[in-house]
């Protein structure tokens, strides 16, 4: 039913769930911790990719970076027993490159260390899909990170947006703060001070 949405965060909370203003109208989605990281805070426009799942009592929008985060996503629900949290929980816990790698070696101990995938989970994950790997495609190249400094600041003040400020105070008090090679947590305690 939905391919993508396009719109500005509203709002993202600590347990992934991101609230998307497409021309007004609010959407709640479910995101990766790896979506999470990417997702700009400035309220500039972004496209998030989605699946719409139904259940008997709920509608459900899972919302992704790219086309190969929602493959990887419906690759994983389609697995016996695998659900849509534990498909999210694989992808935020290794992201789409790195569950490409461990599909391909059936790397059954890397995917038991994902919170929700027992023993049985993930034999039945690398066995059913250690075949399909090619139809993941690469992830984004514009997905790699910026150099350190830009980074830390840009982790910075998605923490201070999710922590209530507007991107505005945000933005007014690392520009206050920052210096060059200041780590990210460096900078949110001192954007903090300024703040508080």
């Amino acid at each position: 039913m939905y391919d993508f949405l396009r719109g500005a965060v509203a709002s993202l909370d600590a347990s992934n769930r991101l609230s998307l203003d497409v021309g007004g109208v609010g959407y709640s989605l479910r995101i990766s911790e790896q979506c999470r990281k990417i997702i700009p805070l400035d309220g500039s426009a972004v496209t998030v990719w989605v699946r719409l799942i139904v259940r008997d009592d709920d509608l459900i929008i899972f919302g992704f970076s790219d086309g190969a985060e929602r493959t990887a996503f419906d690759l994983l629900t389609n697995v016996q027993q695998v659900g849509p949290t534990v498909a999210l929980a694989v992808l935020s816990h290794y992201g789409v490159a790195e569950l490409r790698r461990i599909l391909a070696t059936k790397d059954v101990a890397a995917l038991k260390k994902v919170k929700g995938v027992g023993p049985k989970s993930a034999e039945r994950i690398a066995l059913e899909l250690s075949d399909k790997v090619e139809r993941i495609p690469a992830p984004l190249a514009a997905m790699v990170a910026q150099d350190s400094g830009a980074s830390a600041v840009a982790e910075a003040h998605r923490a201070l947006i999710v922590l209530g400020f507007s991107p505005k105070e945000g933005t007014d008090a690392l520009a206050k703060v920052s210096k060059p090679g200041m780590p990210t947590q460096d900078l949110l305690r001192a954007a903090l001070a300024v703040l508080r």
